[in-house]
């Protein structure tokens, strides 16, 4: 396996679901898709690669609309071959900064058999101004993902 640097720079969109309170909590959980394109520099390619990415998932929504985790299921398409990344991702909130965990877990073409993980930040908002995270109601939101890891390459 051949051990390689990987930037992840991704942005785009997400559609929050309904809230549904979560037992014994204030908190409530709530689903989400978001569409993104993301770009991946692997330290020693050519060039970049761009992704259209499909992040699904669920996050539990505090009452101040803070997101202390949650959890998703990745999918990168190569926007060039149709080859595929798969992967998920585990967020978190760390000294009040929304993060994240991204593993990959294999994929096709070229990325088959690649392993790793990227280390995200994640920030986002509603997609327009005066909407709220935390009516419980679905609502649009727009995010930008950026990280750096390492990947595992079979040889």
């Amino acid at each position: 396996m051949t051990q390689r640097e990987v930037t992840w720079i991704s942005g785009g969109f997400a559609q929050w679901g309904r809230q549904v309170p979560l037992r014994g909590s204030d908190h409530r959980t709530v689903g989400y898709e978001a569409d993104l394109v993301t770009k991946l520099v692997v330290a020693g390619s050519e060039s970049p690669t761009y992704f259209r990415t499909l992040f699904t998932g669920q996050d539990e929504v505090a009452p101040d609309g803070s997101v202390p985790r949650g959890y998703g299921a990745v999918r990168l398409e190569d926007m060039h071959t149709d080859e595929l990344l798969i992967g998920h991702v585990d967020w978190f909130i760390e000294d009040g900064r929304d993060k994240g965990t991204l593993t990959v877990d294999g994929g096709t073409g070229p990325w088959k058999g690649v392993t790793g993980t990227v280390s995200i930040d994640l920030e986002f908002g509603t997609a327009r101004s005066g909407d709220s995270v935390t009516t419980g109601e679905p609502v649009r939101v727009m995010g930008f993902i950026e990280g750096t890891g390492q990947f595992s390459f079979p040889d």
